[in-house]
């Protein structure tokens, strides 16, 4: 078993992510923006976390008005993959309602502004995302894995298609696509 092998197994995920890129495709679902080990997920003024009502959106480079929600890593341990990190930042949160919201992970005593970081409402929805992506590639969605400074909110989805011995091997491999 090896690092690529792995790797090949989230090959369908990342090809999916690359077709739905909001860069370039102006469909709805295409909210994704991959790279080597993973992807971001950006929202646009019609499909976002709560909490994001009234966020002005601008297209930028971008196919579609849209902010940057979240990042999604494989979690390695030794030559498997035994976890999808998810980790959000609500900047557009933060750059338009500075009175409410903090650039800090842990806003300082007497701050009653929230932290932009891995906010409930933001993981929910990324985890939908990702849940989605995940199905539509047919590839089995690992556990989740949240950065430390924040416990895993009640309300993630559970895995849609759970994995005997908690991750991604190379011997999984053949088991990945139908025949």
């Amino acid at each position: 078993m090896s690092f690529t092998y792995a790797h090949d197994y989230m090959r369908p995920v990342l090809e999916l992510a690359r077709v739905l890129d909001i860069a370039s495709n102006p469909d709805p679902s295409a909210l994704y923006e991959a790279g080597s080990g993973g992807f971001q997920v950006w929202c646009t003024p019609q499909d976002h976390p709560q909490g994001w009502e009234d966020i002005q959106m601008q297209s930028g480079a971008f196919s579609k008005p849209c902010e940057y929600v979240g990042s999604v890593h494989w979690k390695w341990q030794d030559e498997e993959i035994v976890a999808v990190q998810i980790d959000t930042c609500a900047y557009a949160l933060m750059d338009q309602k500075p009175d409410e919201y903090s650039p800090h992970l842990e806003p300082a005593a007497g701050d009653p502004r929230a932290t932009i970081y891995n906010r409930e409402d933001d993981l929910v929805w990324l985890a939908e995302k990702v849940t989605w992506l995940f199905g539509q590639a047919a590839v089995p969605l690992p556990p989740w894995s949240i950065p430390p400074a924040r416990e895993r909110p009640a309300r993630l989805p559970t895995r849609p298609l759970p994995l005997r011995g908690g991750g991604i091997r190379g011997d999984r491999l053949a088991r990945r696509r139908p025949s």
